[in-house]
C-alpha cells in the first residue's frame, strides 16, 4: 500500500504495509490460500520467506511436488490450521505424510477433503495432544484403532462418508472434551452407538439408496443408540429408516428431524413417533415428516405427546398432524407450516 503526498516540486511516498511488523503481515498472510500466500515472495527481499511463518496451510488445487517444496521450507511449530482440499493431485499415501507432518507440528485444526480414496491415515492422528477441530470428508476407512486414543483438546470431529464406523465408540472414548460431532453416514451398518457425556451439538445424516429397492433391507434389524446427556443441539436426517434410541434429552433446548420412511412400515413408524416423544422438551423444533408419512400419523394420533416447552415449531408435513401438535403445544409462538400435497 503506498501512500504519495504532494508537497510543492516534492513527491513523498510512504509504504505503510512495509512499516507493519512481521507478526501482523504474516497474520494477514493467513487468511490466504498457502498459494497465493507463497506468491507474495517475489515483492521484496523481506517478503521472499516471510510466508514461511504464516501458521495456516491451506492447499487448494495444488501437484504433490508443490506441497513438498512448501512444506521443506516451512518454519512454524504450532500450526493453527492444515487444510488439504479435493482437488489436490498426488497418491493417496502421501497425504498421510502430510498429515503425520501437521501432527509433528502440533497443529490444532485439521481437516482433509479427499475424494473416493483411500488415505492412510497415520496412528499419530489418535494420540495428538493438540488436535481442537478435526475434519475427514471421503477419506476411506478407518484405520485399526484398537489401541490408546487420546486426543485430550479435540472439541469438534466431522466425519463424512467414512467407512469403519465401528471404531467409533473407541474414538469417542478418548476424547473427553468433545462437544461437537458432525456425522453423514451411507448406510451401510447394521446399527452403530454414539456415546459422549460431553457432546453438546450433534448432526447426523444418514444416506441410504433404499428408495431405488426397498425390498433389500429388513430395516428392524437396523439401530442407532445416542447416548449424549449433555446434548443441547441435535440435527438428523435419516434415509435408511433406522431404529433411533435416545438416551437422556433433559438439556436438549433445539432439535431438526427429518424422517424419509421408505418402507412405510408400522414397527418402523412406531420408533419413529417413540423418537419424537423424546423430543419433548425443546423450545425449537424443526420436523419434516413429508415422505410417505401415512403409519407415523396413525401411530401419532393415537398417543399423547406434550410440547408445553416449544415456543418455535417448524412443520413439512401435510395438516394432518397439526392438530395433534398444537394440542399440547401451550407456549407455542411461532409456528411456520410448509404443506405438503
Amino acid at each position: 500500500m503506498e501512500i504519495t503526498k504532494k508537497y510543492g516540486r516534492r513527491n513523498l511516498s510512504i509504504d505503510r504495509l512495509s512499516e507493519l511488523p512481521d507478526s501482523v503481515l504474516c497474520y494477514i498472510l493467513s487468511f490466504l490460500p498457502t498459494q497465493k500466500s507463497v506468491a507474495t515472495s517475489i515483492l521484496s527481499r523481506r517478503w521472499r520467506y516471510l510466508w514461511t511463518d504464516v501458521p495456516n496451510l491451506d492447499f487448494v488445487d495444488e501437484n504433490q511436488g508443490t506441497i513438498n517444496r512448501v512444506l521443506s521450507l516451512y518454519k512454524v511449530q504450532k500450526i493453527i490450521t492444515f487444510r488439504l482440499s479435493d482437488k489436490i493431485d498426488c497418491h493417496d499415501y502421501q497425504i498421510g505424510t502430510w498429515i503425520t507432518f501437521a501432527i509433528e507440528r502440533n497443529v490444532q485444526n485439521l481437516d482433509i477433503w479427499r475424494e473416493s480414496a483411500d488415505v492412510f491415515l497415520p496412528r499419530s492422528l489418535f494420540t495428538s495432544k493438540t488436535l481442537v477441530d478435526l475434519r475427514l470428508h471421503c477419506c476411506g476407512k478407518f484405520p485399526n484403532i484398537g489401541g490408546a486414543v487420546s486426543l485430550p483438546l479435540l472439541k469438534k470431529l466431522r466425519l463424512v462418508f467414512i467407512r469403519g464406523y465401528e471404531s467409533l465408540p473407541h474414538l469417542l472414548s478418548g476424547c473427553p472434551v468433545l462437544e461437537e460431532l458432525v456425522l453423514y453416514l451411507s448406510f451401510e451398518y447394521r446399527s452403530f452407538t454414539i456415546s459422549s457425556p460431553t457432546i453438546k451439538k450433534l448432526v447426523i445424516d444418514i444416506y441410504s439408496d433404499i428408495h431405488e429397492d426397498p425390498d433389500e433391507m429388513y430395516y428392524t434389524d437396523y439401530s442407532l443408540e445416542i447416548d449424549t446427556p449433555a446434548i443441547v443441539y441435535l440435527q438428523l436426517s435419516d434415509s435408511a429408516n433406522y431404529h433411533i434410541k435416545f438416551g437422556s434429552v433433559a438439556s436438549l433446548t433445539e432439535a431438526s428431524v427429518h424422517i424419509q420412511d421408505f418402507r412405510n412400515h408400522c414397527l418402523y413408524s412406531r420408533s419413529v413417533v417413540e423418537f419424537i416423544e423424546r423430543l419433548s422438551n425443546v423450545r425449537c423444533l424443526n420436523l419434516d415428516l413429508s415422505h410417505r408419512a401415512e403409519n407415523i400419523h396413525s401411530v401419532f394420533v393415537a398417543r399423547t405427546i406434550s410440547f408445553r416447552n416449544v415456543t418455535k415449531l417448524e412443520m413439512t408435513t401435510d395438516c394432518r398432524f397439526l392438530p395433534k401438535l398444537l394440542e399440547n403445544a401451550d407456549n407455542l409462538e411461532i409456528l411456520i407450516l410448509r404443506e405438503v400435497c
